[in-house]
């Protein structure tokens, strides 16, 4: 392997383990340096050079009962199940010990398969972070002391092994330093040979029992070449057999050209760097194992681009204050303090509590560290028992890429020497790892080529989620866990405890294959209005049914007239800024579908001052509510959404952009007249999704019309859209691309909607069927977030569902706004349904949808339309869209051609990266990051900084 290809490939394998800031500087620092040596300097010999490990074989006699642990320090409560820690010696000459962890299984360990969990690094510890953050029985809480139940341990299914390895790292020692300065791939695969023959001789009840072996990242080296070893010394005369079933690694380190061209790709299909640099590093670099001056400079950039985020998740928060976890600068950590009565039930005794990261806590692996060398602690495992002159670290300070002797630029030779000898393989990526991304794992599988056995489908977990995908090959199955970053245990526990659980039973699990059905997705994302009455104050509303304290800001809502003759009324609700009014802009929002309402899901989903918790009664205030800093007006358009009417039917049935575009602008020209004060303010105009048609249209209007003689001049200063609908063909291509960079659907079909389909208005059977399979394929996921679950009972909804500081909200929300503003006593405190419609109010209306006349295929010549009138124009994305996706604006942008004039970079709140902006001449583009398509919905905080920012015409802050 050449020098460059290996200080690239631990310079990112390193980080997941070692994350700690000095850690990650000195990884940084060295690897910078280690590409600077010669390749003379690298000593190439030890990659082939194959030692003689003479396997060491000692009594195990009595050393069982010597390693029981009776009760952690800090453990809540008595254990349901056995757990021993201890050494095994290796190497008696050298004095070289390998430390382990055990737990048995909670329920009939007897009849269990024996599992060994692996870490990678290469230097990282299977006790810190497999057993202690990922899937042990116990979690470390932050005052450092006390302990955790973690509800998803995998001895809830077998017994779990832990093996720190090689010698240096975390409590596993060497007698003889130089051990430490000649590991590599070769020594590391040996000792954990004989120490598993020696441990087997320790526990002989596990003898011929079925083994597994798992683990993730570097593990793609460690496992692939114990089970080689295993399987080659199962043929030796008189030498114990270890009866491997199967094998199964997450977010593997591979290949070493392929990961590293897979970790930029990923970069770019998931927004987090410019297209120029992906072309720079697609130019420059050949991923061959040789990295020029140009492609390290295009490397760099990159890396630059992307700023400080974690790239093990990359909508994961950093650790900012491992001393007051509490305080993590926009982290969410909710806690679940239940009775332990559910899973399983003698695992603890009852009224024990249970704790359950629904978002995990950034600061966990201090916590781990600091319990770790307390030395009560240490003695409990009977670990550090000569005196180790460093303490216990999650990853090595001794073993460093500096003195790491072999490592095989692939291991895919290895994968395919286990695929014919029989034994299960399995490979599972999670999602939002960018490190070891799935997108590498799924280059490898195309250089393995193998047949398909069973198609690309999505799995579901136990509360009916898509949990991911899977497709078999012949020899080895392929699953990706959706939501879930490079320690897929840690960020998906119950996803990862279901795979795993499929994997020990030797087959993939076989829930039922929903149909999917393109999800029409009711989550509003519409305009709405309001209708003009003889005196505004007749408008203004006192207060909202259950609002429960006053509101110290006003608010009106009603009708405006737009077309007398028809009796067409459009309904609006506005509220103005807390303090100062008069010296904020007014902002107009629109949403989208068409057909759906503003004040449905702007105002009370999105980003106005109230929402409604789910008893469908009362409200509870919105942190982030962009009436903050602006005074915001939602209108729902066209007559037939929401509340707006008309009393000519006919009106219903030709309806389109034209229509919706006249219709909105004589609303805005009578509201200003109702409320004259605010006809010289600054006056913006913001919406989402198909609002990218209506926000175009309305703002090119206003700019025409204010040239008119005679007519009200509308201060029009900017337009904002979201996740917009730009340009039919394109969105939709960008769809299916999106998926497939997603890893959501097939290499097959995807490559069959490339061949099949034009995007140019001419869809034929062949293409259809394509797309018709990708929508089966990634299985019913809301593809308005494609992280985000779905609302499966609005009758019985989740108790976290009251507040917008819960990541990705409660999917229920929308059924609970319904509810309410069907309320007849909401509707009279609204001024709203004044004329008794005949139908119920609804976030989006069908029959607006279903009879839209006039749409344009693009939006892209009134964008240029509007910047060469000077208007300030800013396009948003959240990047977890799939229907309008982030893909989607940047081929928009492509097909613009507009020059760069600020490039690329991260944009941050609290020393957090919200996403990233790049300004164009006369166009900014910015994504937000860990947003769906209803942005202010799913990162309310980082909405109001990016509004801010366009208000005051700054680039969102570095």
């Amino acid at each position: 392997m050449s020098k460059e290809a290996f200080t690239l490939r631990l310079f990112f394998l390193l980080l997941v383990h070692g994350a700690f800031a000095d850690q990650a500087a000195r990884v940084l620092e060295f690897s910078r340096s280690r590409m600077e040596m010669r390749d003379d300097q690298y000593t190439t010999e030890h990659t082939s050079q194959r030692a003689n490990h003479q396997l060491y074989m000692s009594s195990q006699d009595g050393l069982k009962e010597a390693d029981k642990v009776s009760e952690l320090p800090g453990q809540p409560g008595r254990a349901g199940f056995d757990q021993y820690a201890g050494y095994v010696t290796v190497n008696a000459t050298s004095g070289k010990a390998l430390f382990y962890y055990f737990a048995e299984a909670t329920d009939d360990p007897s009849t269990k398969p024996l599992v060994l969990w692996l870490n990678g690094g290469p230097g990282c510890s299977s006790l810190g972070d497999g057993a202690m953050l990922e899937i042990g029985p116990f979690f470390v809480n932050s005052d450092n002391r006390t302990l955790s139940i973690n509800r998803y341990a995998w001895n809830n299914v077998a017994n779990m092994l832990f093996l720190e390895s090689p010698a240096g790292v975390g409590f596993s020692y060497s007698n003889t330093t130089s051990d430490y300065d000649n590991t590599g791939d070769t020594s590391t695969a040996a000792d954990a040979y004989t120490f598993l023959t020696n441990w087997l001789e320790r526990f002989p009840e596990y003898k011929g029992r079925d083994f597994f072996i798992t683990g993730e990242s570097y593990g793609g080296h460690y496992i692939p070449q114990l089970a080689n070893a295993i399987l080659s010394n199962n043929n030796i005369t008189n030498v114990t057999i270890i009866n491997l079933k199967g094998v199964a690694i997450g977010n593997a380190y591979l290949d070493d050209s392929t990961n590293t061209r897979a970790t930029i790709d990923y970069y770019w299909t998931h927004a987090l760097i410019s297209k120029e640099t992906h072309l720079a590093v697609q130019r420059n670099c050949s991923f061959n194992g040789t990295y020029m001056a140009q492609c390290r400079n295009a490397l760099a950039e990159a890396d630059t681009e992307k700023g400080v985020i974690d790239p093990y998740n990359i909508y994961a928060p950093l650790c900012w204050n491992a001393s007051n976890p509490r305080q993590l600068h926009g982290s969410v950590i909710k806690i679940v303090v239940t009775d332990f009565i559910i899973f399983p039930e003698l695992l603890f005794p009852s009224h024990q509590m249970v704790l359950q990261a629904i978002n995990v806590d950034p600061c966990s692996r201090y916590y781990v560290e600091s319990y770790l060398n307390r030395p009560e602690v240490q003695r409990t495992l009977h670990a550090n028992t000569t005196g180790l002159k460093q303490p216990w670290s999650g990853c090595s300070n001794i073993i460093t890429p500096e003195n790491w002797k072999d490592a095989p630029v692939s291991m895919l030779p290895s994968i395919q020497g286990l695929i014919s000898s029989g034994v299960s393989t399995w490979l599972y990526s999670g999602d939002i790892d960018a490190v070891c991304p799935v997108t590498s794992t799924l280059y490898s599988l195309d250089i393995l080529e193998l047949p398909i056995n069973s198609s690309w489908r999505p799995w579901y977990s136990d509360d009916n989620e898509v949990a991911g995908y899977v497709v078999g090959y012949k020899g080895l199955v392929f699953a990706t866990v959706r939501e879930s970053g490079h320690m897929v245990p840690t960020y998906q526990p119950q996803r990862a405890l279901t795979l795993f659980s499929s994997v020990a039973n030797t087959a993939a699990r076989n829930k039922a294959n929903k149909p999917l059905e393109f999800d029409q997705l009711k989550i509003p994302s519409k305009y709405g209005s309001e209708k003009q009455d003889d005196l505004r104050e007749k408008d203004r509303v006192r207060a909202m049914p259950g609002q429960m304290e006053e509101a110290e800001f006003n608010q009106y809502a009603g009708y405006v007239t737009v077309d007398a003759k028809a009796g067409r009324a459009l309904f609006y609700y506005f509220v103005e800024a807390p303090h100062d009014p008069l010296k904020k802009p007014l902002v107009l929002w629109l949403n989208g579908g068409p057909g759906c309402s503003s004040f449905g899901a702007g105002a009370m989903l999105e980003l106005g001052p109230f929402s409604v918790r789910s008893d469908n009664k009362t409200l509870y205030k919105k942190q982030h509510a962009w009436n903050t800093v602006a005074n915001m007006l939602f209108v729902d358009v066209p007559a037939g959404v929401g509340y707006s009417y008309s009393n000519t039917t006919s009106d219903y049935y030709n309806i389109g952009d034209k229509k919706t575009t006249d219709d909105a602008y004589i609303f805005l020209i009578n509201w200003m007249k109702k409320f004259p004060e605010y006809q010289d303010h600054d006056f913006f105009i913001t919406g989402e999704s198909y609002a990218g048609h209506y926000i175009p249209e309305l703002a090119n209007l206003i700019v025409s019309n204010n040239r008119a003689i005679n007519s009200t001049n509308i201060k029009l200063k900017g337009v904002a859209i979201g996740n917009a609908d730009l340009h039919d063909n394109v969105t939709l291509r960008a769809s299916f691309d999106y998926y497939w960079r997603h890893a959501m659907i097939s290499d097959r079909v995807y490559r069959a909607i490339q061949t099949s389909c034009g995007f140019n208005e001419t869809y034929t059977n062949d293409c259809q069927n394509a797309m018709n399979l990708a929508n089966k394929e990634k299985g019913n996921v809301d593809d308005y977030n494609i992280y985000a679950p779905q609302c499966h009972d609005a009758s019985n909804p989740s108790p976290s569902g009251s507040s917008d500081s819960v990541a990705f909200g409660d999917p229920c929300t929308n059924h609970y706004v319904s509810s309410y503003l069907n309320n007849p006593e909401v509707q009279r405190a609204l001024h709203a349904n004044t004329t008794g419609l005949n139908y119920p109010w609804m976030d989006c209306s069908g029959l607006i949808f279903d009879n839209w006349k006039d749409s344009p295929e693009t939006m892209l010549p009134s964008i240029k339309t509007l910047i060469s009138s000077g208007t300030r124009i800013w396009l948003y994305s959240g990047d977890m869209d799939a229907v309008c996706s982030v893909t989607s604006t940047q081929y928009a942008l492509d097909i613009l051609g507009l020059p760069v004039e600020t490039s690329w970079r991260p944009w941050r709140i609290d020393n957090e990266v919200a996403g990233y902006v790049v300004g164009y001449r006369g166009l900014v583009f910015a994504t937000v990051r860990g947003a769906g398509h209803m942005v202010p919905y799913y990162q309310p905080r980082r909405a109001l900084a990016l509004l801010s920012s366009f208000l005051e015409g700054k680039l969102p802050p570095e």
